[in-house]
Order: C-alpha cells, then sequence, then structure tokens
C-alpha cells in the first residue's frame, strides 16, 4: 500500500472526509499528478492541522498544536532567528541529551541534522503548521523578551521609564532599532509593537483582568487574543508606554490621550495611545498608522468607476460640501486624505483641523484639536475662514456649530470636506438637519454624500470556489450561480483565509430630484431608494459585486453589511 493511499485512509478513519468525498477529489484533481489529499486542502475539505495529524499517525511522528502550548523561550533560542527562519523549525522543548523541534516538515533529515549540530543534541522532530511555526518564531525573536526574564529581574518602574538620549520631545520620535541593550520591560514593549506591525493590526489592546492582562491586536477590523502576561509587570508596561507617548505616568484616575512615532525596522510608524482607568488597572489602546503607506490615490481605494466619477465630479468643484460616512474604523480617514491628496495640486490652499492629523501630507496645513487650549473643530474651522483657504477638510462635525459653519464655508466659495456618523449616504443627508440646519441650507451647500464600509479580502494565496449556504444567499438577495471563493487558511493569512481589507461605497451626488426630496421633508429610506432608481450603487450592491467576483465571501458582506440593508 503507497503511503498517499495510507494517509487516505487514515483522513476517513479520523472522520475528516467520506469516502465519497475522497473520490469526488480524485475526480476534481486540477492537476493529475496532484494527490488526493492536496486536492481536498485545495477545496477546503480539510484543513492543514487535520491533514499533519493524519500524517503523524502515518509516520509514527507526533502533531502538535502550537497554539496550545506555551513554548520555553530559553529552548527556542538554542538555535539562532535565522536557522529558525530558514528551517521553518522552533525548539518547543530542551532536556539534558535531546531536544523537541516542531517543524512543517517532521522527516527534513537535513533541518534535523543542522538543529543536531547547532545545539549538540539529539533532535526529536514533531509535526506543526508552518503557520503556527511562523507566529512562534516572531514571538520567540521578534516580537517579545522572554516574560520569565522580565519577572526574573525584578522589574521597577525606573526600568520602564527609562528616557533615550536620542528622543526628539516635541515629536516622541523614538528610535527602537538603538535599544539593544535597554531593560527588560523596553525590550517586551518594542517587541509588542513590531509583532503588531509585522501582522498588520491596526490596534493594540491591553486588557488587565483580575488575575492576568490579555493582550489583543485587531487584524483586518476583527479582534485577535495574542498572549497573556502577568498582571505583575501591567504597571511597568503601561508606564513604558506613558513614557513614550507623552503622558503622565502618575496619574492613572482619569483617561489619556497620547502620541508617539517610533522607528522600527518595518519603517516609521505613528501610535496613538489611549488609557482608561478600569477596575482592574489601566486598560491602553494603540492605533497603529503607518506613515509610509497610509495614504493611498483616490483611483485605488476599490471604488467602482461610475461611483468614483461622481465623487470626482464633486471633488473637482471649486466649491461644494462632500461628506464622508460611516462607522469608526469604516476607513472613512483613507478616503478623505485620498481626496486630500487628489487636490493638491500646489494651485489651491488646503487647510484642515483634524483630531488628530493622522498622516502629514507636504503641500497642505494642518492643525490638530487641542480642546484643553480651546482649539475645537467649530473654533478651528472659523480661523482656518480668516486664513484664506480654498480647501478645507474638517475631521468630523460632530456639532451643530461646526456642521453649519462648514455648510457656510461650502456655501461662500470653499469646498469642505468633512466625515459624519450616520448609517449611508442618505442617512447623512437628514443628520444634518437633525442637528438643526434648513433643508434649504443642506440641499445648496451638500454636492456629494459617501457611505462606506470595510471588507476582510479573501486571501490571495489559498482562495478557492465554493459553495454558500443557500439561505443566506437567499437572505442577502444574492444569486446561486456565481463564482464565490473563500480562503482555506495557509501561513500566508494565519490560517484564517482573509488578508487584507477593502471599501465597499455608496456615492450619491446632489440632484435636483434629491434637492427636492429633501426640501419635501422625505425620509432617508425615501431619498436612498430615489437615489438607487438612478443610478446609484448601495453599499450592499458593491459588496454583492465584490462577493460574486470571488473577492471576499457572502459570509462576510453578512457580517459587515446591516440586516436592514439586504433588500436595498
Amino acid at each position: 500500500m503507497s503511503l498517499d493511499r495510507a494517509l487516505n485512509e487514515i483522513l476517513v478513519e479520523e472522520g475528516y472526509v467520506t469516502r465519497q468525498e475522497l473520490q469526488e477529489a480524485l475526480v476534481h484533481r486540477v492537476d493529475s499528478h496532484d494527490s488526493v489529499v492536496d486536492a481536498l486542502l485545495r477545496q477546503g475539505k480539510i484543513s492543514v492541522a487535520q491533514k499533519l495529524k493524519c500524517v503523524g499517525l502515518q509516520t509514527g511522528i507526533p502533531f502538535i498544536d502550537l497554539k496550545n502550548i506555551k513554548i520555553d523561550y530559553q529552548a527556542a533560542r538554542l538555535i539562532s532567528q535565522r536557522l529558525s527562519d530558514k528551517l521553518r523549525a522552533i525548539i518547543i522543548e530542551a532536556h539534558t541529551d535531546y531536544v523537541v523541534v516542531a517543524l512543517q516538515n517532521a522527516l527534513d533529515l537535513r533541518a534535523i541534522d543542522e538543529i543536531a549540530d547547532e545545539t549538540g543534541r539529539r533532535v526529536e522532530p514533531v509535526w506543526a503548521t508552518e503557520s503556527d511555526i511562523t507566529d512562534k518564531i516572531s514571538e520567540v525573536f521578534g516580537a517579545f523578551t522572554d516574560l520569565e526574564q522580565i519577572l526574573n529581574a525584578n522589574v521597577q518602574l525606573d526600568d520602564a521609564i527609562e528616557i533615550e538620549p536620542d528622543t526628539d520631545e516635541s515629536e516622541n520620535v523614538i528610535n527602537i532599532e538603538e535599544q539593544t541593550d535597554s531593560s527588560p520591560v523596553i525590550q517586551f514593549v518594542n517587541g509588542l509593537v513590531v509583532r503588531a506591525i509585522r501582522l498588520r493590526a491596526s490596534d493594540i489592546h491591553i486588557q488587565p483582568l483580575s488575575k492576568t492582562v490579555k493582550i489583543k491586536f485587531r487584524i483586518d477590523g476583527v479582534i485577535r487574543d495574542i498572549m497573556e502576561i502577568p498582571k505583575e509587570i501591567h504597571r511597568a508596561v503601561v508606564s513604558r508606554i506613558k513614557v513614550i507617548s507623552g503622558l503622565d505616568i502618575a496619574e492613572r484616575r482619569v483617561p489619556q490621550d497620547g502620541r508617539a512615532s517610533l522607528i522600527t525596522s518595518e519603517g516609521e510608524y505613528d501610535f496613538r495611545v489611549a488609557t482608561y482607568p478600569s477596575v482592574n488597572g489601566e486598560k491602553i489602546t494603540i492605533r497603529v498608522l503607518d506613515k509610509q503607506g497610509g495614504i493611498k490615490p483616490i483611483r485605488h481605494i476599490g471604488m467602482d468607476q461610475s461611483a468614483l466619477q461622481r465623487l470626482l465630479w464633486a471633488v473637482d468643484k471649486s466649491q461644494g460640501l462632500i461628506l464622508i460616512t460611516g462607522p469608526t474604523g469604516s476607513g472613512k480617514t483613507t478616503t478623505l486624505y485620498g481626496l486630500l491628496n487628489h487636490v493638491n495640486q500646489g494651485d489651491r490652499q488646503i487647510i484642515t483641523v483634524e483630531d488628530p492629523a493622522e498622516y502629514q501630507i507636504d503641500g497642505i496645513v494642518q492643525a490638530n484639536v487641542n480642546r484643553a487650549a480651546g482649539m475645537t473643530f467649530a473654533t478651528g474651522l472659523k480661523a482656518i475662514l480668516r486664513a484664506d483657504p480654498d480647501v478645507i477638510l474638517v475631521g468630523e462635525s460632530r456639532d451643530p456649530e461646526t456642521a453649519k459653519t462648514s455648510i457656510e464655508a461650502a456655501l461662500t466659495g470653499h469646498l469642505v470636506l468633512t466625515s459624519l456618523h450616520a448609517n449611508d449616504s442618505a442617512a447623512a443627508l437628514t443628520r444634518l438637519i437633525e442637528m438643526g440646519i434648513e433643508e434649504f441650507l443642506v440641499s445648496a451647500s451638500v454636492t456629494c454624500s459617501v457611505a462606506q464600509r470595510l471588507l476582510r479580502c479573501n486571501c490571495k494565496e489559498c482562495s478557492e470556489p465554493y459553495s454558500p449556504n443557500p439561505e443566506l444567499l437567499e437572505k442577502l438577495n444574492l444569486p446561486t450561480n456565481a463564482d464565490y471563493k473563500r480562503g482555506v487558511g495557509c501561513p500566508k493569512c494565519a490560517d484564517t483565509g482573509y488578508k487584507g481589507r477593502m471599501g465597499i461605497y455608496e456615492v450619491m451626488e446632489m440632484t435636483n430630484g434629491i434637492q427636492k426630496l429633501l426640501l419635501s421633508g422625505a425620509p432617508a429610506a425615501e431619498i436612498r431608494k430615489f437615489a438607487r432608481q438612478n443610478g446609484m450603487l448601495t453599499m450592499m450592491d458593491d459588496a454583492a459585486l465584490k462577493a460574486q467576483a470571488g473577492l471576499t465571501t457572502v459570509e462576510e458582506v453578512a457580517r459587515v453589511i446591516a440586516a436592514e440593508d439586504f433588500e436595498s
């Protein structure tokens, strides 16, 4: 019996597939040289972990789920990071005369020999998925200092508040690449930041519980547990983060907001830090901002061409109000900065008031809200109007005074860009009316209203055709015969099936018909229905097209789009 056939039998015996599924995989192989197991993987019938569990049974070499074990950092560092990366291997246990090593290929004799030579000990290999090995290598070498080292070092707060000689106090710019000899706490925080960047996290959450502290990352819009750290080092870690972000380390009773710029091996990043005094200690939230890759050209944000043309028509005008609406984390800032870049051609005076300015753009005058000093959106906007602007960005029109001043600016020869919290493009218009702005002022000033959300993209490395749940397709009014795809999980996407995010948009231009509806007091639903009947693509329409094109899953569309929008 061949090894391949034996593995097929084990898959059936373990209940991972049926014999019928084995036969179907054999028939539908892309290449006649492919094994049935590889075909099952591509079709999403089995996972990499399930395959390796069966390979372990077949070879007599066990499979280890690295997600569920605690790595001995001291043991893992018996070999260099370079060798771990090269061999895709991580030592998980070390004994007097042997080491236990997780490998993506536990039969790789060359790798086993190299590790034996490096450690001077016999190697006992185990199977593990490549993505788990990669995560553990990052955890051990690229992300975190050994927690035991921190605890054994008798950590003092002085370790956390060490000030670097190269720190620019006005900007809080710190080069963490030059801090190799710093205290364990500093090394830990630096490693935490680096790992977040490598995993493409948008936010870092340090959440104290009664007996431990959880660290979570928001990746592609979804919170993921990363690790737990002892409660004993929480205060030192918080103090370190406060130091680099310019916060008061002695103040633990009230929330604080700060900011820092760090130079890492991955580039230069800005970090917005917010503290919150919970009953178990201060919770820290860190927003990660890529200074190099944060601003996309407006033509590259993934907007449908017809919608993009409507938006560009509005932004190329010399005056008018453009509204960008959506919940927190929906990509509004990306769209606003893309529009700023589009109009920043050197022939217009562009001034902003933001909370805060997330990215700096050459040629534009940018200012931050500073409520303690009396600089609010409303006062900042009034000051901007005295500075001879052509284009104004107001980070958010969150109160009636700011909204009214924005509209007055748009009616007096200025192009004004602002964001607003509303469910869709029509609701943004009625939201202004609810804030006390008269209907005729809204209809005369607003030239375009954009609503948006973010969907996770299918991983390009492991995306495969699949058949979504028919009930879900019916609920979303989606056809059953489209080329739907989903990621089955691979090392590139950390076995999630998703990598990266893309926007879905609806762009409503102010037409005579919409002006008449506004003046008649029509509700948002009626305005939106009219706009769609006249060619507007809704967010649901855009999401449906992207799912049918295989760019995301039907399940992701259902997760992001509100139920009331399904029949829109």
